[in-house]
């Protein structure tokens, strides 16, 4: 039986390999080690992701410490070295962008380890991001990549990678929507919060570095003064860019509306609720891009790039950029529902990418072996 190693990196990570870990488990085919982020270096509020998908106890935590990017990546570095001599594993299959999930490319080379990257190809190209070169740097060594989007498949042939190592399986993150779907609509997250569906815009702030001056907060707090002026507004907000609110002496500039409420981001059934039943969202990052897209709910995106274009191509994400006059523009559309009919879901954003994985595992790695 062969050994594969899940390497997860943060939140992006996890919501792709806990699907394709559950569906390797049913298939009784492989031996499957599930390993990660721990939870307070996942996503919001230290959200325990392995456990709210009941998959907690086979799953180990990779703890990075604290530090500089180099000092974390060591110390990841360390534990998958320690984990792959221990589980000796045949073949690895790795997600997400961030410094542990390159620690896990990088030991596995080292060890010798054909490895798959997950979500292989996208790119913003801006190289000048981090994780726009992790992304490059885990995909140069994989040996096997599963692509989500023709975006992907295309990046990968112009960077030179020859196509027979490439598949496209689609969104596997979807797969983790889909499965939570059923527990996100029976939340009561609505009710909590006194919001009515349709009735509401959902801002999610995440990247401390698109609002680093004074002009660029300004500019946030006029687009949700438009908004206020017309729907109630939840602002979702990480802690970095609460402290830059906190720090410009922003924040009360947004509590003070009456018409807009400002939590600390949600657990991510919540976040998926929250998404399904806004009018729209606005966002400074790609957190729910992909989710808004299947869900059909209008999505500004406050960047001049995706990690994602199919979701701008098909699906209701538009990149509004970061100047004023085009983000009012759209602003007004979504709230006037001229924005509503211009989604399609990607091709095999359907729920079911961990098993066409599993179909492409099964000719590379049981060749012999019928599903």
């Amino acid at each position: 039986m062969k050994k594969i190693l899940l390497a997860a990196g943060g939140n992006a990570g996890l919501l792709r390999c806990i699907p394709l870990f559950t569906a390797l488990g049913e298939q009784h085919r492989y031996e499957v080690a599930f390993a990660g982020s721990a939870p307070a270096q996942a996503g919001a509020g230290g959200e325990d992701m392995p456990a709210l998908f009941g998959v907690a106890d086979a799953y180990v935590a990779v703890e990075t410490g604290s530090g500089s990017a180099v000092r974390q990546t060591v110390s990841a570095m360390t534990h998958f070295d320690q984990l792959l001599a221990q589980e000796r594993p045949d073949f690895m299959m790795i997600a997400g962008d961030n410094d542990l999930a390159l620690s896990a490319a990088l030991c596995a080379s080292s060890h010798g380890v054909a490895y798959a990257a997950l979500d292989a190809g996208l790119r913003t190209g801006d190289r000048n991001s981090a994780v726009e070169r992790n992304r490059r740097m885990i995909d140069a060594v994989a040996d096997v990549l599963f692509v989500s989007e023709h975006s992907g498949l295309y990046n990968l042939v112009n960077e030179g990678v020859d196509e027979e190592r490439i598949f496209f399986t689609g969104n596997l993150a979807i797969d983790s929507l889909a499965a939570m779907m059923p527990g996100a609509n029976s939340s009561e997250v609505l009710s909590r919060l006194g919001l009515e569906e349709k009735r509401y815009a959902l801002v999610l702030l995440c990247d401390p570095f698109l609002h680093d001056s004074l002009e660029d907060l300004k500019v946030l707090e006029h687009a949700v003064r438009a908004v206020a002026e017309r729907q109630q507004v939840l602002m979702l907000l990480d802690s970095e860019v609460e402290a830059l609110l906190q720090q410009h002496e922003m924040l009360p500039a947004f509590t003070s509306l009456d018409s807009v409420q400002v939590i600390p981001r949600t657990g991510y059934s919540e976040l998926l609720r929250l998404v399904k039943d806004a009018l729209f969202v606005m966002t400074d990052s790609s957190l729910a891009q992909a989710e808004s897209t299947v869900m059909k709910v209008p999505c500004l995106t406050m960047r001049t790039s995706t990690v994602s274009p199919v979701t701008v191509e098909r699906g209701s994400n538009m990149l509004v950029g970061d100047g004023e006059d085009i983000l009012l523009q759209r602003i007004g559309d979504a709230l006037d529902g001229k924005l509503a009919s211009r989604t399609k879901i990607p091709e095999k954003w359907d729920g079911a990418s961990s098993q066409r994985v599993i179909e492409v595992l099964d000719r590379l790695l049981l060749p012999n072996t019928r599903s």
